[in-house]
């Protein structure tokens, strides 16, 4: 192991040799015709160079990176968020850190009363919904766990806080009907068309937006015919069987390349395409908030109000909980009926 200085055209770099393996690091300072500026790069480098060997030396005995914990939460988070989609959690709960007055805390100063202090903040000063500011606490709770377990901090400081608790709230779902009407209605323009045909097909599929923007012809298999995708949001791999009609929302009878995009408007639009949603829903005289998500919910009702049984119904979602899936067994009142009339038949109107 070892980090050396080295000098390529003038430009400085790391030259990291780590696990049989040698790799450059650009370190963003260029030497000039200056001596004495370059005696002040000169330094400068050799304390970025001194800070890449403790780095890598405090991975190798189990340390805590004297580096990385430096850096504030919203930097950590802001790297994580890089590797996420724009709308997700992480990137959303970012820009609340930002207005909040102790978001720009270092990492390693993160502490219990921070993190309840935060916890207040979100509730009373932004004006979300408590569901909402749960998620983007969630979010926070997810990066210092990552950074506990890659040893940048010590320890998780959320570990014995209690969580912003959920609101139940009623699932915004859709009833067959309601999607005859919605097949029937036209959205105009070649973006429109895609949202469309991507929201009933996520009916039929209970796919996430997110993994409808990532779907590639070659997650399809023909024999089954299923679905065997890597969810983006949870990483954990589902195989979701296609109903006939799904296939047909999608197959155009030609053949595509494997890495082909299934729905290429969509993935590259920056539109928030859930407008188009919620004016395709009014055309259709549905008067639901219907988002991205409604077809996942819808999905998720009705395969339950068919029959099929909540575990396989949670699979088929990729729900990492069944507690996530029992959700939807408490939206649908088809199910509460048929369970009130499958009770015995008796006779007590003479028995007064």
């Amino acid at each position: 192991m070892g980090v050396k200085l080295r000098v390529s055209r003038n430009k400085l770099f790391l030259d990291v040799y780590h696990n049989g393996r040698r790799q450059w690091e650009s370190l963003g300072l260029t030497l000039t015709p200056d001596k004495l500026q370059n005696r002040e790069v000169l330094r400068l480098a050799e304390i970025c160079r001194s800070k890449r060997e403790a780095q890598i030396i405090s991975g190798e005995w189990g340390l805590i990176d004297p580096v990385s914990g430096k850096q504030t939460l919203i930097e950590y988070m802001g790297k994580i968020g890089k590797t996420r989609d724009k709308t997700d959690h992480v990137n959303k709960a970012v820009k609340y850190l930002e207005k909040y007055p102790a978001g720009n805390t270092a990492l390693n100063l993160v502490n219990e009363k921070w993190l309840e202090d935060f916890q207040l903040y979100l509730l009373r000063e932004t004006g979300l919904s408590k569901n909402t500011a749960g998620r983007y606490e969630s979010a926070v709770r997810l990066a210092l766990r990552k950074a506990a377990r890659d040893r940048v901090i010590p320890r998780n400081p959320a570990d014995g806080i209690k969580t912003i608790s959920n609101t139940e709230t009623d699932k915004v779902y859709l009833i067959p009907p309601e999607i005859q009407n919605l097949a029937n209605s036209r959205m105009g323009g070649a973006l429109g068309a895609e949202v469309k045909q991507a929201f009933l097909f996520a009916c039929f599929t209970g796919l996430r937006i997110s993994d409808l923007k990532t779907l590639v012809w070659g997650d399809i298999q023909r024999d089954p015919l299923q679905i065997s995708k890597r969810q983006e949001k949870t990483n954990r791999k589902v195989f979701v069987p296609l109903h006939h009609v799904a296939w047909g929302i999608i197959n155009d009878g030609a053949i595509h390349n494997h890495k082909a995009l299934i729905f290429p408007a969509l993935t590259k639009s920056k539109t928030n395409t859930n407008q188009y949603l919620k004016g395709w829903a009014k055309k259709a005289g549905i008067e639901k908030n219907i988002g991205w998500h409604t077809a996942r919910h819808t999905f998720a009702v009705l395969s339950l109000e068919a029959g099929a049984e909540i575990y396989t119904v949670s699979k088929l979602l990729g729900h990492t909980n069944i507690k996530t899936t029992q959700v939807y067994a408490k939206a649908t009142d088809k199910m509460k009926r048929e369970a009130v009339n499958a009770l015995p038949v008796i006779d007590i109107a003479g028995r007064k």
